[in-house]
């Protein structure tokens, strides 16, 4: 019976504290490598990452989704590869100037079903000596104009990212992402506003000028990580209040389980 008693507590206290877990992501990051028109695609982060695939810029600042040999994988594990067709065969001399730089985008969910997305180039350009104004505000990505002549014009690149809202829609295992824009600071004189979705993802931005190409990069507009929090935390102040009680209601049968056994000891 005794036995009983404390199996009984133990299950308890696991299934109290399994209920106050927030849902971390972990680390998922990927190495890209491209020989010929086979682009290797690894994840070497430490959590698996689902619906992996990639998409490569074309001239005109749309992304053309890459195809695999062989069946589209579900999921990639750490240290896990997986192969992709490159679309362009094309020699660099015959390329756009943004092409031969081959951005490309990594696209995946993580465990939770966050969309997330990466951004690499292949010929990477040096980063920028002259930068502009840019930052989120009020939801929205917005570009300032250059102070002076040096950046002639703007790519800016982003992975579409819904953050923990797209969680309640069914995905089908197509990645959706809308063309880079490309702003000509000779005919924008004003602040350039961009959607890039409720996770307000990080943000490239390569400036064109005399010396070539120059990329600054910009944060995320989230602060201290809110998304990798459960859900439910988030959905009302009464769950969260929720959460702080089981976290005291299992503290205190903790204590009085380690408690019993003096007791008894004492009384014998």
């Amino acid at each position: 019976m005794l036995h009983r008693s404390r199996f009984c507590r133990a299950v308890l206290v696991a299934f109290l504290s399994s209920c106050m877990c927030a849902a971390h992501a972990g680390s998922i990051s990927f190495n890209l490598a491209l020989t010929g028109t086979r682009l290797t695609l690894s994840n070497t982060g430490d959590s698996v990452a689902f619906f992996p695939g990639a998409l490569a810029m074309r001239g005109d600042g749309s992304w053309q989704p890459l195809s695999p040999p062989a069946g589209q994988p579900t999921q990639l594990a750490p240290g896990e590869s997986m192969e992709l067709i490159w679309p362009d065969a094309r020699p660099l001399e015959i390329l756009s100037a943004v092409e031969r730089l081959r951005p490309t985008m990594v696209r995946f969910q993580d465990q939770a079903g966050v969309a997330f997305g990466q951004i690499s180039f292949f010929t990477a350009p040096p980063p920028a000596t002259a930068i502009v104004s840019a930052d989120y505000t009020g939801g929205e990505f917005r570009v300032a104009p250059p102070g002076g002549k040096e950046i002639r014009a703007t790519w800016v690149l982003w992975p579409q990212e819904a953050g923990i809202a797209g969680i309640r829609e069914t995905f089908s295992g197509d990645h959706n992402q809308p063309p880079a824009q490309r702003i000509a600071w000779i005919n924008q004189q004003k602040t350039f506003n961009v959607w890039t979705g409720a996770g307000l993802p990080a943000v490239t931005l390569i400036h064109e000028t005399a010396q070539g190409y120059q990329v600054q990069r910009v944060a995320s507009g989230w602060q201290g990580g809110k998304q990798q929090r459960s859900a439910w935390l988030d959905s009302s102040q009464l769950f969260y209040t929720l959460a702080l009680c089981l976290t005291a209601l299992a503290a205190g049968v903790a204590l009085w389980s380690a408690w019993q056994p003096r007791r008894r000891q004492a009384n014998t």
